[in-house]
Order: structure tokens, then C-alpha cells, then sequence
């Protein structure tokens, strides 16, 4: 009962002493600046953390989207019977989708308007299961792939100022059987669809029917370039490949979105784990103010700890009082970052829009980047992770001063009096 008293005593007595105004003026700001830093570091930790998160969430549901997680590429240029081999290869427990494509590089042409691009020659229906072209259509349907037809990505069609319904000449190389180009073919196709996804890919990609493809390149029967898989774990895309290259019957490059798009991945954990070691550092700074706040307010009240002490109070207890002090420094500031960060993780997309549209330039390129917007996932993992970061340096940060308080001399200290 006298524990729980003195207990109930330290925290009166730290209430108090925080409500009194220090003499010196000095000590209210380093009080106020950690609080602040905590309150800050926190919430720009929380918010870049939820951009980290988006960016990953945005890899994953766009990009990815309309990439294969993986692509067995032929070495001689042909896979010959490929339905019974993509049959094989789909029955595999990781696939959940697999298609043929033929590939090749072309150049557009509309008027004077001249771009290259990396034609695709699909089958629709098996390759809606690879890549989910129905979410980002922008312009036009999907709904069938004539032969006379082209689908295009947005940023090509801009380029050459095409529209659905419009037409457009495709020129496609043709080699000889040793390897040599033979001469050009020059097809005229209409625009179905136009497809925004966001970055490069609007600005190289093209799709065309397979069937199509092939007699223009003057491919046999049955041959296509590769496969393509679609896999219910996208992280298992590495082991994946090589497993399927083994089933393979022809030399195969086995490429998967870890080696072709992995980068981007790899950036985003790079510069998360950057971001919360440093805003990890800019807390812990913050935080340790509070030993300077602390150091100054005992020195501040050693007069009344002196009393305290030969009064009866325990050490314990002025331990605890300066350490409950401190740490309310760090449990106001950590609340009110906390409650910031999430508040800016819920409405950074709208403001960094709103943003763009006042100042009339659009910050991520969307030539360059995958999006042109900033995306954020809130996590509550973060949220908890951070705080308790914040919350235990501040703890730490009282110990030394709390303790030292402890030591005060009253016989000294009131002797001087």
C-alpha cells in the first residue's frame, strides 16, 4: 500500500513539475524542441513507411499486372509442337496461367510520325491470364484481336497522335533461314484499344494477334518464340523458372520478373530500410533531448528533492518522478506524430495531387516511373513498431537523469541554503 502511494506520488509530482513554469526559459525550449522532434520523427516515419508499402502495393497490382512472373524465351528462336509442351509445363502446381507469344521489334509509322516498339503477338484469351490488360484499358474494348488489328500503349498512340479506330503502319523485319535479313514486311492495322499502365512500358509495347504475327515473320506452323506463366506466389518466381526450364524440351533462357523488373523491388526495400534507420536516428536524437531537459530540471529542483528526501520519500520514488517527467515528454510527442503520421498516410494521395494540379507540373514522370501519383498503404505494424520505438528511447533517455536525482545530498543542498 505505502509502494502504491509513492507511486501515485510520483506521478502527482511530475504532473506538477511540468505544469510549473521553469525559471529558465532555456530549458522550456529544449523541453518543447524534443517533443517536437519526437512528434515529428514519428509521423515523417509512419508516412514514408505507408509510401514505401504503396509503392510495393502499386509494383505488385500494376506492373506485375501485365508482366510475366515468367518467361521461357527459346535460344534458337523457335519452340516447334508447342501446344502439348505449354500444356506440360501448365500442369506445374505453381502456375496458375501460362501462354505462347511471338515477339519481335517493329517500327510505327503514321504520316510523319515515327516510333519503334516491341511487338508482342498474343493469343487474347490465354494471355488475359497472364496479364491484366482489363483494368487498364483507356481507350477501346478487348473483346476480340483480329488479325487486322493493333493494341497499343498509351504513350506510343500519343506519340503518333492515334485514336481507336485509327489506322497505322506496322514494319516488321524478315530474316532468312541462316539468320540474315531478307527484306521488310509492312502491314497496315487498325487501333482496337489503347492500354495505360504507366511508365516505360506505355511507350514500347505493342500486341497484335499471334497467328498473325507468325505469317508476317514467316514463321512455321506451331512455332512460337516462348511462354509465358502466371504464378499463384510471385516470390517464387526464381525457383519457379528453373524448375520449368527443366521440364523443358528445348534450350531455353529462363527469365523472371526478378531479374527484368527486380530492381525496382529491391529499391523500394533498399530505401525503406534506409528510411527507418534514419528517422530511427532522427527519434533517438529527439529523444535523448529529454536527458538534457531532465539534467536541468534537477538541477533546477534540487531544493525540493532535498525536502522530499528528508521528508521520507524513497529514492525510488524520485527516481520515478523524474523518470515519469521525461517520459511524458516523449508519450505527448510520440501521440501527436503518431496521429499526424496517420493522418497524412490517409491523405497524401489527394494532396500530392492536389499539389500537382496548383503548380501545374506533375512530379514523377510517367515516362520514367511505373506512376505518376504517390501511393501510401497505412500499415498498423508500423504504427505499433514506431511507437514503441519512440516510447522506449524515451524511457531510456529519463534513466540517467532520474537516477541522479536520486543522489541528491540534502545536507548538502539545504546546508547551502
Amino acid at each position: 500500500m505505502r509502494n502504491a502511494w509513492f507511486q501515485s506520488l510520483s506521478w502527482q509530482l511530475a504532473r506538477r513539475y511540468r505544469r510549473t513554469r521553469h525559471s529558465n526559459a532555456f530549458i522550456r525550449f529544449i523541453s518543447a524542441s524534443s517533443t517536437l522532434g519526437i512528434g515529428l520523427g514519428v509521423a515523417v516515419m509512419i508516412l514514408a513507411l505507408s509510401v514505401m508499402n504503396g509503392f510495393e502495393q502499386a509494383l505488385k497490382d500494376r506492373l506485375l499486372a501485365v508482366i510475366p512472373h515468367i518467361e521461357l524465351q527459346s535460344v534458337d528462336g523457335q519452340i516447334l509442337d508447342w501446344p502439348m509442351k505449354l500444356e506440360r509445363m501448365a500442369e506445374h502446381p505453381a502456375v496458375t496461367a501460362a501462354a505462347p507469344y511471338i515477339k519481335s521489334n517493329g517500327i510505327l509509322r503514321q504520316g510523319q510520325q515515327v516510333k519503334g516498339a516491341a511487338v508482342r503477338g498474343v493469343l487474347l484469351a490465354e494471355e488475359q491470364g497472364i496479364t491484366d490488360f482489363s483494368r487498364y484499358v483507356h481507350a477501346g474494348t478487348l473483346d476480340a484481336l483480329p488479325d487486322d488489328s493493333i493494341i497499343l500503349g498509351r504513350g506510343l498512340a500519343e506519340a503518333l497522335q492515334l485514336d481507336v479506330g485509327d489506322q497505322v503502319q506496322l514494319m516488321l523485319p524478315q530474316f532468312n533461314p541462316d539468320g540474315r535479313l531478307a527484306r521488310s514486311q509492312t502491314v497496315v492495322l487498325t487501333v482496337s484499344a489503347i492500354i495505360q499502365v504507366g511508365g516505360q512500358l506505355d511507350y514500347q509495347q505493342a500486341w497484335v494477334a499471334m497467328p498473325a504475327l507468325a505469317s508476317w515473320l514467316l514463321m512455321p506452323a506451331d512455332s512460337v518464340h516462348g511462354f509465358a506463366f502466371q504464378l499463384n506466389d510471385l516470390f517464387a518466381a526464381p525457383r519457379v523458372a528453373q524448375q520449368l526450364g527443366s521440364w523443358s524440351h528445348d534450350y531455353v533462357y529462363l527469365q523472371d520478373w526478378m531479374r527484368t523488373q527486380g530492381h525496382l523491388y529491391q529499391d523500394i526495400q533498399m530505401v525503406r530500410s534506409i528510411v527507418y534507420l534514419v528517422l530511427a536516428l532522427v527519434i533517438a536524437v529527439a529523444c535523448f533531448n529529454i536527458v538534457a531537459t531532465l539534467v536541468m530540471a534537477v538541477r533546477e529542483k534540487e531544493s525540493d528533492i532535498a525536502i522530499l528526501l528528508t521528508m521520507g520519500l524513497a529514492p525510488g520514488a524520485v527516481i520515478r518522478t523524474f523518470m515519469w517527467l521525461g517520459w511524458l515528454n516523449g508519450l505527448i510527442g510520440t501521440s501527436v506524430g503518431a496521429l499526424t503520421g496517420w493522418l497524412l498516410s490517409r491523405y497524401i494521395e489527394p494532396l500530392f495531387y492536389l499539389f500537382s494540379r496548383l503548380s501545374g507540373k506533375s512530379f514523377l514522370d510517367p515516362s520514367i516511373y511505373f506512376i505518376d501519383f504517390v501511393p501510401s498503404v497505412f500499415l498498423w505494424r508500423d504504427l505499433i513498431w514506431t511507437v514503441s520505438i519512440a516510447l522506449s528511447l524515451s524511457l531510456v533517455a529519463t534513466l540517467y537523469p532520474a537516477w541522479r536525482a536520486s543522489r541528491v545530498q540534502p545536507a548538502r543542498v539545504l546546508g547551502q541554503k
